[in-house]
């Protein structure tokens, strides 16, 4: 058995944000969730749809954060 692409590429965005957050990739990784399909572990639907969500939720917080430097500097 070995992991699909969609699984190797979750695990390198997992070590990205590890390093952009400055988390603990093992956590980020215990989080990960796999099925068998066709001889390779792909990621599951739902951890596809919680890892999305997470993603989202952290750009929003990046975009207020800047937001409230820019209008910090304006002032």
């Amino acid at each position: 058995m070995r992991l699909s692409d969609q699984v190797i590429a979750e695990i390198a965005k997992l070590i990205q944000v590890a390093m952009l957050t400055g988390t603990d990739i093992v956590d980020n990784l215990r989080m990960l969730e796999v099925e068998e399909t066709n001889n390779h572990l792909t990621l599951t639907e739902q951890y596809v749809k919680m890892s999305e969500g997470n993603i989202e939720r952290m750009l929003e917080q990046v975009k207020e954060m800047h937001n409230g430097t820019s209008n910090t500097w304006q002032t």
